[in-house]
């Protein structure tokens, strides 16, 4: 009978104790009969540094964790990200197998190359591998293609163009391939196109129905290819592609993904469009080129010049075709002109038109109207002006490329041509046409200051290049370097002075 009386003398002693506690003016929780007998195997709370217990944290967190899992929302969203997982990974495959088993070129007519372009498209990456066509074909000597074409295409161009003025993002060559081969001798329209330009590319296409090699400079934030202002122009482009027979059938389209701000956060007015006409030259498909603007309104016949005088253009040499316009007004009327010379005579006679030579007022250029009027036969140049930036036709390789210090001085890539000996002919039964109220360039008027002075030291440096590489192979005294001799001597004979380089033989 102890037992009962020694839980009895021990629950008054607890009762004596709080009642005690209370007496003092403190007060004291109560012990519970867990804290005072805890059950066997019971460890009491651990107290920490800091005074703070954290009884059982781990087993609370499992069993949060557990009762998270079986909620119907959560294995949703976990089943959804397998099944995204595993479809976007064989998308990536199939498409990698794909690239590596068929040509980057892009026919809107080829329901497979089609599908591979439409995932281009919505992914728009920068890391696509695709194959480009040799850069550097086989010698003739030799069946073996160069080392160069084991390279990617990203590669090689960004060694061949690294001083660009401005940077690309991502090029793709090829983008669109027209679905008409041209004939190797042929000729191909080489130009350049911006979005607020790509109404005249399809015109362009229409008028000539013949090889055209376009660059499209599409602006992006700089940041992410996949913005929506990217995708909305290339959407609008596969559209038109699409519906419009002459742009599928003739035009090889190869992009070009431009940032609309540099590096220090400045935006870009402009796109070096001396890359882009190198690029379009450099993607051609023919043997001939010509160096076309697009927003070219009409244009003769010219694959009869070609067949005419190939000759010349095997030479080295160079054919220009004249172009003309309307004189600059408001009230122009710029969709109706002349198509045969009799007629443009006559025209420009009552001054409805005019040879129209950028930097020049009509009739007043280079291209000398007078001389045209009166030939029969190409003439030459009467008088060369390094501002000259006419249409002129040239092989395809042997003649040097745009120098691309500059964002838009097509007069910098007849310039280094013609001073390495090419002979400019004017033909004379053929003509473009274009408005004639288009500026000679889109920069602004500090950038014109800027490029004025980088041309005259460009043009300082390519007479010295060519006197000295004439010099040095000791053909400087033949006909090959009259031009170097008459364009240069202002330049070359202030250098002479300060012994920079040696007089002339």
């Amino acid at each position: 009978m102890s037992p009962p009386r020694q839980l009895e003398d021990t629950s008054s002693s607890l009762h004596h104790s709080s009642t005690k506690s209370s007496s003092t003016g403190f007060h004291q929780r109560k012990i519970s009969l867990t804290t005072a007998c805890p059950p066997t195997g019971t460890r009491k709370p651990s107290i920490t540094r800091h005074g703070a217990a954290f009884p059982h944290s781990n087993s609370s967190f499992g069993q949060l964790c557990r009762r998270f899992s079986r909620l119907r929302l959560v294995r949703l969203v976990a089943l959804a990200y397998i099944v995204i997982s595993v479809v976007l990974s064989t998308m990536h495959l199939l498409t990698s197998f794909g690239d590596s088993s068929v040509p980057a070129a892009a026919s809107v007519t080829d329901e497979t190359t089609a599908q591979t372009a439409q995932v281009d498209l919505c992914m728009t990456s920068i890391y696509i591998t695709v194959m480009a066509p040799p850069l550097l074909p086989p010698s003739p000597n030799n069946n073996e293609l160069s080392p160069l074409n084991d390279l990617s295409y990203q590669i090689r161009l960004s060694k061949m163009f690294s001083k660009s003025l401005v940077r690309m993002d991502h090029l793709r060559p090829y983008w669109f391939t027209a679905t008409h081969t041209p004939a190797p001798n042929s000729l191909t329209l080489a130009t350049v196109v911006t979005m607020d330009e790509w109404s005249s590319l399809a015109n362009l296409a229409e008028t000539w129905q013949g090889s055209i090699s376009a660059v499209l400079q599409v602006p992006t934030d700089g940041t992410d290819l996949g913005s929506g202002t990217m995708i909305q122009h290339l959407a609008t482009i596969r559209r038109d592609f699409e519906r419009n027979e002459y742009l599928s059938r003739h035009v090889d389209l190869h992009l070009i993904a431009r940032p609309s701000r540099t590096d220090n956060g400045a935006q870009v007015v402009h796109s070096s469009l001396q890359e882009g006409r190198n690029l379009a030259r450099l993607f051609s498909r023919s043997k001939y080129v010509a160096n076309m603007p697009v927003t070219t309104l009409w244009m003769t016949d010219l694959t009869r010049a070609i067949d005419t005088y190939a000759q010349k253009l095997d030479q080295g040499d160079v054919l220009i075709v004249p172009t003309f316009g309307f004189p600059k007004s408001r009230f122009a009327v710029t969709d109706t002109w002349p198509t045969t010379k009799p007629e443009m005579i006559e025209w420009v006679d009552d001054k409805r038109m005019g040879m129209l030579d950028y930097h020049w007022r009509l009739n007043m250029g280079p291209t000398s109207y007078e001389d045209w009027r009166d030939a029969t036969e190409p003439y030459l140049i009467p008088n060369y002006d390094f501002h000259y930036n006419p249409v002129f036709i040239t092989t395809r390789e042997n003649h040097p490329w745009c120098d691309e210090r500059f964002s838009d001085e097509p007069s910098a890539c007849l310039y280094s041509i013609y001073l390495n000996g090419a002979d400019l002919w004017v033909l004379s039964q053929d003509y473009t046409v274009r408005t004639g109220q288009e500026p000679e360039n889109m920069l602004t008027q500090e950038e014109r200051i800027q490029q004025v002075k980088v041309y005259k030291n460009y043009r300082i440096e390519q007479c010295v290049f060519y006197a000295r590489q004439f010099d040095q192979t000791g053909i400087f005294n033949t006909n090959r370097a009259k031009h170097v001799q008459e364009e240069c001597a202002k330049e070359l004979g202030n250098l002479r002075k300060e012994k920079m380089i040696e007089t002339f033989h």
